[in-house]
């Protein structure tokens, strides 16, 4: 549904609320004799008028779309052979799609949609879910292919649309994968064949003692007098 259907659908929904409430206060209530005076008030009525309208008219279109919408075909016609007639189900159809989704187990098909209102004219709508994360840009064309090519067989040139809708996957993959460092016997040997003492050196250094001198203020005198030269 795109935004303009969208916002009639909401203006027309307003409007028949807004009517109903109107018209069934006077009567049913509560505050009956307060919507019965405001019946009486201009602007409250010319208001109420053009939300009839919006619901009167909203009901028509819906009422003619109701009359006038093509049927979804449960058969449709593939070819015609020699006077007679080559149809196939839309359940086929999905079928058929379902098994080429799945048929190397990376996808699993949710669901499978077949609109057939026009005449020989047939949109398939798949929803898929990933096994695990894939790219969906690359996963998705070559899908659909397969798609195209697989449903030609079912359907001759009657395809005319097919649309791919993937979830969110079942279990989702890092693309960076951490390798195990590779064992290296040269090293170990080397290292085996060294002294202890060798070995030891390469440890970390101790940290530095600190580099400050702290005097004892409790043993220091200062020199006598007579002692002085």
């Amino acid at each position: 549904m795109n935004g303009f259907k969208r916002f009639c659908l909401i203006v027309f929904s307003l409007a028949g609320l807004l009517t109903l409430t109107a018209l069934a206060l006077p009567w049913v209530g509560p505050w009956t004799a307060q919507a019965k005076g405001l019946l009486a008030n201009g602007i409250y009525f010319t208001a109420l008028e053009v939300l009839f309208c919006i619901t009167a008219l909203g009901l028509v279109i819906l009422l003619f779309r109701a009359i006038l919408a093509r049927k979804n075909k449960k058969n449709i016609l593939v070819t015609s052979v020699d006077g007679g007639q080559i149809t196939v189900s839309r359940d086929a159809i999905a079928s058929q799609a379902a098994h080429i989704i799945e048929e190397d187990g990376t996808f699993t098909a949710v669901r499978v949609d077949v609109d057939a209102r026009k005449r020989s004219k047939i949109k398939v709508h798949a929803r898929v879910l990933p096994s695990t994360s894939i790219d969906v840009t690359a996963k998705g064309n070559e899908l659909h292919e397969r798609l195209a090519k697989g449903l030609a067989a079912v359907c001759g040139d009657n395809i005319s649309s097919i649309s791919l809708e993937f979830e969110e996957p079942e279990e989702i993959t890092s693309p960076v994968t951490f390798e195990p460092a590779a064992y290296d016997s040269v090293f170990d040997t080397a290292q085996a064949a060294l002294p202890h003492a060798a070995i030891v050196s390469t440890a970390a250094p101790e940290p530095e003692a600190n580099s400050e001198i702290t005097l004892d203020m409790t043993t220091f005198h200062a020199p006598e007098a007579g002692k002085e030269e």
